[in-house]
């Protein structure tokens, strides 16, 4: 399928960002790679930014996509713990496994320590909602009785949501480049170890 330069664009961007970050990269060298003139850019876009802009919007959309709505969840939690917890597992390390998905993983963890829009993206989007709906699923297991009441549902989300961050940032930060694939494995793997040990704790 032939690729238009929009796209070429856009995709020469992540591939760019996530190696020399997003100030190490210019409008003139992502025009380069593209084989277009830097003028040409602006027909698409009309600044670096408004690249950006474009992959924070398509990443969570993306993520967005996989969410599984509260009304499913509750019908996996009826066939089991396990079963519920693999099919969001299975669903994020689905979208890591894409390329795309995983180079701009990368742009948002290494430029979120000074980049105010990304920063801000992560905080909102990566972080808030995220966590929030993992609160909204460890009530949900409260309320179907497969946790305690007394259960401190935000703990719960931000100690299992904020330790898969962190193996992200150890792969894409620390021990980059690492084999995304063994890295999905081994994620996949911790974060079962985890959510099991967490659940255990509170399980009814």
């Amino acid at each position: 399928m032939k690729v238009n330069n929009k796209d070429k664009i856009f995709n020469v961007s992540i591939d760019l960002f996530s190696e020399y970050g997003y100030d190490g990269v210019s409008v003139r060298q992502i025009a380069g790679e593209v084989g277009i003139k830097e003028s040409s850019i602006y027909n698409h876009f009309k600044s670096k930014e408004a690249i950006l802009d474009s992959i924070l919007n398509y990443y969570i959309e993306k993520m967005m996509s996989e969410d599984i709505p509260i009304e499913e969840a509750s019908t996996n939690l009826d066939v089991g713990f396990d079963y519920f917890y693999q099919t969001g597992l299975d669903a994020f390390a689905g979208q890591l496994k894409d390329e795309k998905m995983s180079k701009i993983t990368r742009i948002i963890l290494i430029e979120s320590y000074h980049n105010e829009k990304i920063n801000g993206f992560l905080k909102k989007s990566i972080l808030d909602e995220a966590i929030n709906g993992w609160i909204k699923l460890f009530d949900l297991m409260k309320f179907k009785k497969v946790i305690r009441e007394d259960a401190d549902s935000r703990q719960l989300a931000e100690s299992f949501y904020k330790y898969g961050l962190f193996l992200l940032y150890e792969h894409y930060i620390i021990n980059y480049p690492e084999d995304d694939g063994k890295f999905i494995e081994k994620l996949c793997k911790k974060s079962q170890n985890h959510i099991k040990l967490l659940y255990d704790s509170v399980r009814r």
